[in-house]
């Protein structure tokens, strides 16, 4: 049987997370196959086997993965087995690593006989045409770049990894803050506007350039989320939040060698690179094809590395090494000798501003972020208390006595009288305006807005800023509006005026506004992206299940099909009228009106057999 018959078999006979994780990592939607054509198995074997598909995942391939395909290919078969979801079960007999070969199994390369493990010769076809494609037809005798040991500038490049690594924790800190206040709406293509990057980069006080890089990294580490078109904190941001600045590097760190290097990690962390030439001539030697894609990709990387304190200049710190490892304990407890410790006290002052001479505790932190603003967020941070400040703090369920004393906690200087003033003056002053729905029935009077204060109702009722909402009295206490409550409580917060939602009963609710682009939302609705590859395993697993009775005479009638094209000669298994399955070794010529017509090579004859009769076709 051809390749295509065999490979959609297999593909049939995988689990749906095993197919997912395979296509994400072949990365078909980038093959020139539209994932709309794709029907079946058969179509997504061919798919899969294309010449467009093969040379995108082959490229992308390291030296030991093209080696060991080489190795098989030479030999014929390894024996081993590797496991349904890619594990390998046995060891070869070629010295082949049983990762190297779960490797190639995910990536669809390989296949298990009843030999052992072969390579589809559609794969080694395609890797035969590099030369012709402009690819190195000796990298597999390519030597090696040399390594220069550790020397005097190992010094300086330790010294300035625990630096980066501090700042680039403080900076993601300070993006997931931001997300927390304002999402930040994505493009269609999935990336950040220019205006919305530019913030960024001033908020988290880092080049323009990183802050895609700390989407991506943020991402990675499950930190933030895309709820529609926009970017938010996801459910496990705040833990992370809380942990000191070395857990946060190690978790942020892990998840940027997983995207970038992990099949190398080990092998880049027993190499002592000199300069960043040297790390990017080891590179392109790991990856013969790489010609197109990773000049690019090792500008990035290495750029997104220095960031991380992974390296400094090029150089592999000894930091990064042991992260790139796995030492990730022993990391840590280095990058915690490297940065000053932690205080749980600061100066407040009687301009309203807080300081702390140190990194402050990260759960004083965020808490203190809850009632104040930060003005500037480095080794020693500087916050601001401001009305609004207070109102986002008794809005999330704070009071005036706890926020007082919490302040009297940490401070070292005593509370002073301004910002006592402020404290109690704002929190006196919340609630004055109250919203709520009102009972459905009437578009017109969808939620209302009340309060004691005639004059401040007045204000809201001819402020320009607020027409949008269609505010209209309804007698001197009571507002109404066509707006829903959610909106009308943003609305007015956005305004600064002293605003709360309030119960059926008249008991203030704790809220917590979170501002998305445009306007308002309480609690953003996170709609996460499906992943295009599972829905196309979706959909070829219901088009599978929904086939007619006779599915299995229409698989039957694709795998004999796909011989008829390939000119192949398989096995067909023919269930006999006495319950006997006898075997014929036949070349197909044409399937229709549910009989095969194939050529007997053996006796020189031409066979027509029922398709309901024919138990199973396989490959010779």
């Amino acid at each position: 049987m051809s390749s295509t018959g065999q490979l959609a078999a297999v593909l049939r006979a995988t689990t749906d997370d095993a197919l997912v994780h395979g296509l994400n990592l072949r990365s078909v939607t980038v093959s020139g196959n539209s994932l709309n054509s794709i029907r079946d198995f058969f179509d997504l074997s061919d798919a899969l086997l294309s010449n467009d598909s093969l040379q995108n995942c082959l490229t992308r391939l390291d030296r030991r993965s093209l080696t060991a395909l080489v190795q098989i290919s030479d030999s014929g078969t390894v024996t081993g087995e590797v496991g349904a979801e890619g594990g390998a079960e046995r060891p070869t007999d070629h010295d082949i690593d049983a990762s190297v070969l779960a490797n190639l199994h995910d990536h669809f390369l390989v296949h298990d006989t009843t030999q052992g493990i072969t390579v589809w010769p559609e794969v080694m076809t395609q890797l035969a045409r590099w030369p012709v494609l402009g690819l190195s037809e000796t990298w597999a005798d390519d030597p090696e770049p040399g390594t220069t040991a550790h020397d005097e500038s190992s010094h300086v490049t330790d010294a300035l990894a625990p630096e980066r690594a501090f700042a680039s924790t403080t900076a993601m800190g300070e993006l997931l803050f931001e997300l927390e206040r304002e999402p930040v709406r994505m493009l269609t293509t999935g990336l950040l506007g220019r205006p919305s990057a530019r913030r960024l980069a001033e908020l988290l006080r880092v080049d323009e350039a990183e802050v895609a890089s700390y989407v991506g990294i943020a991402e990675h580490a499950g930190l933030v989320q895309r709820s529609a078109a926009n970017l938010v904190p996801s459910d496990v941001h705040r833990g992370w939040l809380e942990h000191g600045p070395a857990e946060r590097w190690v978790v942020i760190a892990e998840a940027w060698v997983n995207a970038n290097w992990s099949e190398i990690r080990t092998r880049i962390a027993q190499r002592h690179f000199a300069q960043s030439s040297s790390i990017t001539a080891w590179l392109q030697w790991n990856y013969p094809g790489g010609r197109r894609w990773l000049p690019q990709q090792c500008t990035t990387t290495l750029a997104e590395a220095d960031m991380l304190g992974l390296t400094a200049h090029g150089t592999i710190s000894s930091l990064g090494a042991k992260l790139l490892s796995g030492e990730t304990e022993e990391a840590a407890n280095q990058l915690t000798a490297g940065l000053p410790t932690p205080v749980d006290r600061l100066y407040l002052q009687h301009d309203l501003t807080a300081v702390a001479t140190g990194p402050l505790d990260p759960r004083i932190d965020t808490r203190l972020r809850t009632m104040a603003d930060v003005d500037g967020h480095t080794i020693a941070s500087r916050y601001r208390f401001t009305s609004a400040s207070i109102t986002r703090a008794i809005s999330d369920r704070e009071s005036a006595a706890s926020i007082l004393e919490f302040l009297a906690s940490i401070t070292l200087s005593g509370i002073p009288q301004p910002l006592d003033y402020l404290v109690n003056e704002t929190a006196s002053r919340h609630g004055l305006l109250r919203v709520g729905p009102l009972p459905s029935g009437d578009p017109h009077a969808v939620a209302y807005i009340r309060s004691d204060d005639h004059m401040l109702l007045r204000t809201v009722l001819i402020d320009r800023n607020l027409s949008a909402l269609r505010l209209r009295p309804r007698d001197s206490e009571y507002i109404v509006s066509t707006c829903e409550r959610d909106q009308l409580y943003a609305s007015l917060y956005e305004a600064k005026y002293p605003v709360a939602i309030e119960d059926a009963h008249g008991r203030i609710l704790a809220t917590r506004p979170q501002r998305a682009p445009g306007g308002f939302a309480r609690t953003p609705a996170v709609k996460t992206r499906p992943d295009p590859h599972r829905t196309l395993v979706s959909r070829i697993r219901i088009a599978d299940a929904d086939a007619p009775d006779d599915s299995d005479e229409a698989w039957l009638a694709r795998q004999l099909d796909s011989a008829i094209r390939s000119k192949s000669t398989v096995t067909v298994s023919v269930r006999m009228p006495n319950g006997n399955v006898v075997d014929y070794q036949l070349e197909p010529a044409s399937v229709s009106g549910g009989r095969l017509r194939a050529r007997d090579p053996q006796s020189e004859i031409e066979r027509t057999l029922p398709l309901s009769s024919i138990a199973g076709v396989r490959g010779i």
